[in-house]
């Protein structure tokens, strides 16, 4: 039985935050629950406090942040407050951050995988109660050391999609957040082999790392309803993204092609997206359709290994992004 980690992005009100944790960490049948940082929305941090405040036993995280627009030693700290207030449930998600998030504040994400290796490495230090000292153009630290420590371990995962940020993921992480565009099996076939091979150039096992399948999700009784809440972004994604990029993850070339001869996909309906993104483009990224499609994919993935799934929820017409959750958990976790 596969593990189940809930998401939401961060621009919800505090207050549907608060009764998203709620009823995850009572009623629902996942296991973590991971707050976006994206845009300069509700700060992340404050809500992670918010649903630490208000729940007893899930896990609590980022989905993720980056090490450009918050600096590492404020991360480190950050999550040692998470660590204290949830009484060691805190999880620290951290990638290569989004263009969206970081353009229009003036960062180029130079050097993503150096960014996040080193970040890594420094906010595990500060979090053990070092004092590392780093240059590098993107974050300095100068001997600098936390005024406190965490009572626990908090756990860093790497969140990426490219090879070598997978790698990474796989030599330094304790786990590793395999990121959108990698839901199907070929898209995690491709993660499992790239984290292997920085978990063997660490002389470490695969088997050790908690690799977390990212997907988007969208769910309804109409396929088409589930498939019209994901299939927006989803077709941006695939407009933006490099082909070989795509093919590498296992996206069928003719596919993205179909995708990206698509103008102005911002301004088309969802309803017009349906003819021209695939539903196997679709599944590289989402988790999406009807209960019984949703099943099929899950076991999938598990009859692959796969055994820890999280789930950034979308809304669609059915279902706004708690219920989407909550139909997830009702229909296909209790019933996998």
């Amino acid at each position: 039985m596969p593990t189940f980690t809930a998401s939401l992005a961060n621009h919800h009100d505090p207050s549907y935050v608060v009764d998203a944790a709620k009823k995850i960490d009572s009623e629902l049948a996942y296991e973590n629950f991971l707050i976006g940082d994206e845009r300069l929305n509700r700060n992340t941090h404050s809500l992670l406090a918010l649903a630490a405040a208000n729940t007893d036993d899930i896990g609590l995280g980022t989905g993720v942040t980056n090490p450009y627009t918050r600096h590492p030693a404020v991360t480190a700290a950050a999550m040692a407050t998470l660590d204290k207030v949830s009484d060691g449930r805190a999880r620290l998600g951290l990638g290569g951050g989004s263009p969206i998030v970081l353009d229009p504040l003036g960062y180029d994400q130079d050097d993503p995988v150096g960014t996040v290796r080193d970040a890594v490495k420094m906010i595990r230090a500060l979090l053990d109660g070092d004092e590392p000292t780093i240059e590098r153009p993107q974050f300095e630290i100068h001997g600098a050391g936390l005024d406190f420590t965490p009572d626990h371990d908090v756990p860093i995962y790497v969140a990426g999609r490219g090879p070598h940020l997978l790698g990474l993921g796989g030599f330094r992480g304790d786990g590793v957040i395999a990121g959108a565009g990698l839901a199907s099996v070929e898209g995690m076939e491709y993660a499992l082999e790239k984290i292997g091979n920085g978990a063997e150039k660490a002389d470490r096992d695969v088997a050790d790392i908690d690799v977390l399948c990212w997907a988007f999700l969208s769910i309804g009784e109409d396929r088409d309803t589930a498939l019209d809440g994901v299939n927006p972004l989803v077709s941006r994604i695939v407009n933006k993204t490099p082909m070989p990029a795509l093919t590498a993850i296992g996206i069928d070339e003719e596919d993205a092609k179909q995708v990206k001869a698509l103008e102005d996909v911002k301004e088309m309906e969802a309803a017009e997206l349906r003819e021209h993104v695939p539903r196997e483009v679709t599944e590289q990224f989402a988790i999406a359709g009807t209960p019984a499609e949703c099943r099929a994919h899950v076991d999938r993935l598990h009859e692959l290994g796969i055994d820890h799934i999280g789930l950034l929820s979308f809304d669609n017409e059915e279902h706004d992004e708690l219920a989407n959750l909550e139909a997830f958990s009702e229909h296909v976790i209790d019933e996998t």
